[in-house]
């Protein structure tokens, strides 16, 4: 599936923490090998087409709540990202690729059809070949037969999705894929909430359905900020008594990083006080390094300037350019120049 970098920016800091995966944020000494994270196990077993161990592998980290014990991202979303770094529709690489993949997850899908990882690698893989036809462009810089072909292979994916429908009762990722293809297909917002609120009543630990769902939101996807407003306001409420307002934070710092940016406080209603509770609430469960991250930009945002000195401290040398905006680097200077003025 394509990566958009609304998705990038949540995988990195709302989710999935793509330098961290479940290990130390701090650099390994040379005499101690750092060990393969999820998505490295993944990703090989993927590469040298090993079903049988991509299945075990499933296995342990698909399960609902399971959760990686220093940043608290789910497993479930570690696989996919390692899947992800094989089939992803950014990669450059030529649509033979994507033809190859296909050929591969199919034969996979046939020779176990009970097999509910089988059918869903399939999806993702039709799914990342209509995406390499579409681009990431704007909808007019599609030529009619990118489109065309772009229809296609959501049209096999869809299809196969509904087959396999009952298979997967029990599996979010089915309702994840199936936002995505719903959502390249156009379908009207209430369809797309139905599937989505479907997948978080099989796990509600999923994570990345509520951040594909404010996705599907956004002005770009036909919504709104008001639209994504409640929607984070009906998930801050679901959550609050599990999770306190950790989602409320993490939502809202999503819609920064991909509308709203800097304008975050003055173009929604957003409450730097109920964020700022968000991060304490993650960090008191989770006091990993790049949530500190997160926390230090919006404070900054939020010319919070305690809150901010305290959370450069507690990073010692822990910046890392991907929670820090459009201009990480930049950022981070002028962050650190304000938390200097208390």
């Amino acid at each position: 599936m394509k990566q958009s970098r609304f998705s990038l920016a949540l995988c990195a800091g709302l989710m999935c923490g793509w330098l961290a995966l479940g290990q130390p944020a701090h650099a390994q000494t040379p005499d101690k090998p750092k060990p393969p994270t999820v998505p490295d196990q993944v990703e090989a077993a993927f590469r040298y087409g090993d079903f049988v161990e991509l299945e075990r592998l499933y296995a342990i980290y698909g399960k609902p709540g399971e959760r990686s014990p220093l940043t608290g991202n789910p497993r479930v979303e570690h696989f996919w990202m390692g899947i992800g770094k094989v089939s992803d529709s950014g990669l450059h690489v030529t649509e033979a690729y994507y033809a190859q993949m296909d050929a591969l997850t199919r034969k996979w899908a046939l020779d176990h059809p009970q097999s509910v990882l089988a059918q869903l690698l399939y999806v993702n893989s039709l799914s990342a070949h209509a995406w390499f036809h579409r681009g990431g462009g704007y909808a007019n810089t599609v030529s009619p037969a990118s489109w065309a072909e772009f229809g296609k292979y959501l049209g096999l994916a869809l299809d196969h999705l509904r087959r396999n429908q009952e298979l997967a009762a029990k599996d979010s990722s089915w309702n994840s894929l199936m936002l995505n293809v719903g959502r390249g297909l156009g379908w009207e917002i209430d369809r797309l909430m139905a599937v989505f609120e479907k997948g978080i009543a099989k796990n509600p630990d999923h994570d990345a359905l509520y951040f594909l769902m404010e996705e599907s939101l956004l002005p770009k996807w036909g919504g709104d900020l008001d639209l994504v407003e409640r929607f984070i306001t009906s998930v801050t409420k679901s959550t609050r008594e599990k999770r306190g307002m950790e989602m409320y934070a993490r939502l809202y710092a999503g819609l920064s990083y991909a509308e709203t940016k800097q304008s975050l406080f003055s173009a929604t209603h957003a409450s730097w006080p109920k964020m700022k509770a968000g991060f304490e609430d993650r960090l008191s469960r989770y006091p990993h390094t790049d949530h500190r991250n997160m926390y230090a930009y919006f404070a900054c945002m939020a010319k919070d300037k305690q809150a901010l000195q305290e959370q450069l401290k507690l990073m010692g040398d822990g910046f890392d350019r991907i929670f820090w905006g459009d201009s990480p680097e930049r950022s981070f200077e002028e962050c650190k120049a304000m938390a200097q003025q208390l």
